[in-house]
Formats: C-alpha cells, structure tokens, sequence
C-alpha cells in the first residue's frame, strides 16, 4: 500500500505558491529557460530587489547566465551569482549562508515545475524556521507541462528516485 502511495504521489509536481514580496528571488540554475524568464518576470514585477542564480554557469548553452539574466532584463547589481553549488541540497545550503551573510528573511524559490517538489522538500527541511520560502513553478514557455513532453517517464522516474534518497537523508547520493 505505501508503495502505491508513493507512487500516485509522485505524478503531483503541481505544487506553486503565489508571489509575495521577498528579500530575494532564488532561480534554481539547472533545467529549460523558463526559470530564468520566471525570475525576470517577478523581478520587473517588484517581488524582490535581488535575483540569486544558483549555480551560475556563464555559458551561452546553458540557461543559468549572469548575460541571459541581464539580457532579460535584470540589472548586474541585482544580480548574486554562486558557482559552488552542486545539487539541489548545496543550492539549499549555499542560499541559506547568503541570505543569512545578507540578513535576509524571505526568498522566492524559482524552479521547473517537475522539480519545485524536491527543492520544496530539502529547503524546508534545512530552514530552521529563520527563512520563509515560497515557491513557485516556471513552467516551460513552449513545450507544455512536464507530464507532456517526450521524456516524461524520465523525469518521473529521475525525480521520484532522487526525492526518496532524499528522504533517507544521503545527499550526497546526488552528487
């Protein structure tokens, strides 16, 4: 029965909060353009003041740039760009120091709507109370919901498996 549960669980990444106004926005480096457009559009929207790329990878491949940022429109001194991050837990961790480095309180967690109920999970079980989060899902702009897409069963497979490490708790399994 638990298996079952899971299971059926595991196909819900419908999971998004309304913006508040926050300290920070926090665009989760990893996935399709979306996210990027997603922290531009609550940026210009007045929601944060600051826009952190975790990890920033200054490629023009890759959709986690400081010039895809700029190019979207958010300024170099709105920007906070980490690179060390490896792993949705390091993303959580190393965004923790900084708001704290920063006395910052509230952030906006931006990420791909397959991915916001794993990064919900390990941020909420790493904050001790001293942040509130709130995130919300870039959907992807052309290519429909995750469900929709050719690799569907990939990302429920890769997601599901990667949610219950971690739940056990090895981290450092994802890697």
């Amino acid at each position: 029965m638990l298996i079952v549960v899971s299971i059926i669980d595991s196909f819900d990444h419908s999971y998004t909060d309304q913006p508040v106004e926050s300290d920070l926005i926090v665009m989760l480096g990893g996935g399709e353009a979306s996210r990027m457009q997603k922290a531009a559009q609550l940026y210009h929207e007045g929601y944060a003041d600051h826009v952190l790329i975790t990890p920033v990878i200054e490629s023009a491949e890759l959709n986690q740039s400081s010039a895809l940022a700029m190019e979207y429109g958010i300024p170099e001194e709105a920007l906070i760009l980490e690179d060390k991050a490896t792993s949705t837990y390091t993303n959580a961790t190393i965004t923790m120091d900084i708001m704290d480095r920063l006395d910052m309180t509230s952030a906006l967690i931006v990420t791909s709507d397959w991915h916001i109920k794993r990064s919900k999970y390990i941020y909420d079980k790493l904050n001790d109370g001293s942040f509130d989060f709130h995130y919300i899902s870039a959907l992807p702009m052309q290519e429909g919901r995750w469900h929709e897409s050719g690799d569907a069963f990939y990302v429920w497979y890769s997601e599901y498996i990667k949610l219950w490490v971690y739940r056990m708790g090895i981290y450092w399994w994802s890697e």
